[in-house]
C-alpha cells in the first residue's frame, strides 16, 4: 500500500517536470526557429531586393 501511494505521487511529480521541460523546450525551439527564419530572410533580402549602387 505504501509503495503504490509513493508511485502515484512520483508519477504526478514526473508529469509536472515533463510538462515544464517540454514547455521550455518548445519556447527555445520557437526562439531559435525565429532567428533562423530572420537570418534567411535577411540573406534573401540582401541578394534579391536590395538595390546596390555600382
Amino acid at each position: 500500500m505504501i509503495i503504490s501511494t509513493y508511485n502515484s505521487e512520483f508519477l504526478k511529480m514526473c508529469a509536472v517536470c515533463i510538462s515544464e521541460t517540454s514547455g521550455g523546450q518548445l519556447a527555445l525551439f520557437i526562439i531559435v526557429l525565429s532567428f533562423v527564419i530572420l537570418g534567411l530572410l535577411n540573406t534573401s533580402w540582401k541578394k534579391n531586393f536590395k538595390k546596390e549602387n555600382k
